[in-house]
């Protein structure tokens, strides 16, 4: 029986194609539009969350507000939980390139070379190794490449000279950073250096910014707060936390683009009560030879619910085909193709630096996620067979009697 009825409404759908047609194309639209919708929230919260692990690391926290010692240090270490303590300092100095005249301004870092690579990704290196020792030393894209003409005055190996005050050193690039930022680190304008070298160009002892590494990310608040209790007047700042608050505003800004694109699926769903009610009336004669011949209430219910639902299959089927080009094309328009990943781009091109790390806007295309999906063509087949109850439930409720006299 309940076969018959599918066959039936099928066969009713095609009977009035000019209705069908435009009631498939409303809800392709809608359940487009939807998905569209929920999918560049969950894209960017995807790709924001991406960012932050790449390039802080869900188990990092960066402790600034004062100026830290050794001492300090050994403190922070012997926190429960701590599984490494990186103490970086920093000051301001100017680079000399042999042949130019024009020196470049720079923020010089300190840090021992064991602990670069926990706090610098090898995403970051554009160019050479990442390495710094006594006479080597990380340097910025725009201390390598002249950020006007893109044209390259420093080469990996090439020698430079570095002043802070009325110090200098002579220094050999040993690697060329991607334009970005890791956390406090500038590797733009930046060069970075063995943290002994630097005090011995610079005088300074002390530490600007003390990273804490957590053992484990779930321990991450309880090491914040033993910090705070260790040292009541500085800044914790912990890049989960921070994620945690930017992928709240997107989830508010996914549903709220969910909640306008949602609109299209309500006026569908009228579209298809229209629809119904039209066929409804239409076929009363139909429905009461149904009637005669033994079908029950249930079973024009059903059929006219047929309908409807075959109508939200087509459209939702032919909306996520359709979503596969418009998915790779869509953030394509409205952000540019993207910035070119570490070391893919052409190498000092001017007005296109390589970028690392796989930037929170770095999107060329949404990422199609299967839940999503799932959840819109549930909610937007839901919605249109709710829009074609009413006019079904009242076709089967329609007098037999009348119904066969209806002309």
């Amino acid at each position: 029986m309940y076969a018959e009825m599918l066959r039936l409404a099928w066969q009713a759908l095609w009977e009035r194609k000019g209705r069908t047609i435009g009631a498939i194309v409303g809800i392709v639209i809608a359940f487009t539009a939807l998905s569209y919708a929920l999918l560049t929230g969950q894209t960017f919260k995807d790709y924001t969350t991406r960012f932050f692990t790449s390039n802080f690391g869900a188990n990092t926290l960066f402790v600034t507000g004062s100026q830290f010692t050794d001492a300090d240090v050994g403190v922070l270490a012997g926190i429960q939980g701590v599984d490494a303590v990186v103490p970086l300092a920093s000051t301001r100095g100017v680079v000399r390139v042999p042949g130019s005249n024009s020196p470049i301004p720079v923020t010089v870092y300190g840090v021992n070379p064991a602990d670069l690579q926990r706090v610098l990704p090898s995403t970051a290196l554009y160019d050479g190794t990442m390495f710094v020792g006594s006479n080597f030393a990380l340097v910025g894209y725009y201390v390598a490449f002249d950020r006007s003409t893109g044209q390259q005055r420093v080469l990996v190996g090439s020698p430079l000279s570095l002043s802070v005050g009325r110090r200098s050193t002579t220094i050999a690039a040993s690697g060329i950073l991607a334009t970005g930022s890791v956390g406090f680190f500038d590797t733009s304008r930046g060069v970075i250096m063995d943290l002994s070298t630097f005090r011995q160009l610079t005088g300074i002892t002390s530490y600007n910014v003390v990273i804490v590494l957590a053992r484990d990310p779930s321990l991450v608040d309880s090491v914040a707060n033993e910090i705070r209790a260790n040292y009541p007047n500085v800044d914790v700042i912990s890049p989960q936390a921070i994620l945690q608050t930017v992928n709240t505003y997107l989830t508010a800004f996914q549903l709220f683009m969910g909640m306008l694109a949602g609109v299209s699926t309500v006026i569908t769903a009228l579209w298809l009560y229209d629809t119904m009610s039209i066929n409804v009336v239409q076929r009363t004669k139909e429905i009461g030879i149904m009637r005669a011949v033994g079908f029950k209430r249930r079973h024009i219910t059903l059929m006219f619910l047929g309908e409807a639902l075959i109508i939200a299959a087509i459209g939702v089927a032919i909306g996520a085909i359709l979503l596969i080009p418009v998915s790779q094309a869509g953030l394509s328009l409205l952000f540019g193709n993207g910035a070119t990943s570490a070391g893919g781009g052409q190498r000092g091109a001017p007005g296109g630096p390589p970028g690392f790390g796989g930037g929170a806007f770095q999107i060329s295309s949404l990422v199609l996620d299967p839940v999503i999906l799932a959840g819109t063509a549930a909610l937007v087949v839901a919605v249109n067979l709710l829009g074609a109850l009413v006019p079904a439930v009242r076709g089967s409720r329609i007098d037999l009697v009348q119904a066969l006299k209806y002309e």
